[in-house]
């Protein structure tokens, strides 16, 4: 090789080197997003599930039942207190999870303190338009919708910083989905609803609302202010307690809320695909019997249609 050329091939590796290490330092692309203050992300009480009358036995059992399948997280939480976590496939109490609709509970919670506040007409809680409310929230109270939930509800029930990610840069924020916290801060959310809008003795939200949004938007009664009702439940049997209400999150997220037990579930799993070109689809996946079980696991509930049954099997002949 020549002087002239293997001055020619330093120059080109060192160019070379150089352009490889400019890639390396530039930042990564980031989604556009936007911040969602929070609070101390202090720790939530707990117990043990015979303290708060669950058998702890059956609560095993969900975890490797087949409507469990796939299982990433399973929190349980009663009277206040986080009585089972179950953890898997990489997932912890602090990751930081996309939550899809459950977004839009936050959404009827922070509506719900707008108009207390004085910044909400009444007109704009006769229906569930995530862009109509966030607006109206906006425009009553002269903030962004991601600055008001924070200053209003997420900071006050402790949670940690979240965000809220963005179509674009610049862009309105979405308030239906996109949201991304930490797994065990729904359970504080989860707090709230179960407990008629109080949070460690707070009342963050005014009474009577929550039970409000469990109500029917729509004739054919699938639907509440914000959540799913059980007429929309896809399983073998209806819920195993009255005024069961839920949120669906993306592929088998649920956060189920069951007011009369001041009982909360949260679970989530992934949810198969296609196996294979050509396979059939999956089953629908029965999403009253997770809660179910662990509804029956509560020694002290009311009985309901459907016990009796269950009373047979446990003592035959009766």
């Amino acid at each position: 090789m020549s002087r002239r050329a293997a001055l020619a091939l330093i120059a080109v590796l060192l160019a070379t080197g150089l352009l490889i290490a400019g890639l390396r330092h530039q930042p990564a692309p980031t989604t556009p997003r936007v911040a969602v203050g929070g609070g101390d992300a202090g720790g939530l009480a707990r117990a043990q599930p015979a303290e708060e009358r669950i058998d702890a036995a059956a609560l095993e059992r969900a975890v490797h039942d087949g409507a469990a399948a796939g299982l990433q997280v399973l929190v349980i939480m009663r009277d206040d207190h986080l009585v089972f976590e179950h953890y898997q496939g990489g997932f912890t109490a602090d990751t930081v999870v996309d939550s899809g609709a459950f977004a839009q509970v936050l959404l009827a919670l922070t509506a719900a303190v707008a108009a207390k506040d004085g910044a909400l007409q009444s007109q704009a809680l006769r229906g569930f338009d995530a862009t109509a409310l966030r607006t109206a929230i906006e425009a009553g109270t002269q903030q962004r919708y991601e600055l008001y939930l924070s200053r209003k509800l997420w900071s006050r029930v402790n949670a940690a910083a979240a965000w809220i990610a963005l179509p674009a840069v610049g862009a309105a924020t979405p308030a239906d989905c996109c949201f991304h916290a930490r797994v065990l801060d729904w359970m504080r959310i989860a707090s709230l609803l179960v407990d008629d809008g109080r949070f460690e003795g707070k009342q963050l939200v005014p009474p009577g609302w929550v039970q409000r949004m469990a109500r029917p938007i729509s004739l054919d009664a699938v639907r509440g202010f914000g959540v799913e009702l059980p007429a929309t439940a896809r399983g073998a049997e209806p819920f195993a307690a009255d005024g069961v209400f839920f949120v669906r999150g993306p592929g088998r997220w649920r956060l189920w809320l069951v007011p009369q037990l001041k009982l909360a579930v949260l679970f989530g799993a992934a949810a198969p695909g296609l196996e294979a070109p050509g396979a059939a689809a999956p089953a629908v996946w029965d999403e009253t019997r997770l809660p179910n079980l662990v509804i029956r696991a509560v020694s002290d509930r009311p009985m309901q249609r459907g016990d009796a049954t269950d009373l047979q099997r446990l003592v035959p002949g009766h």
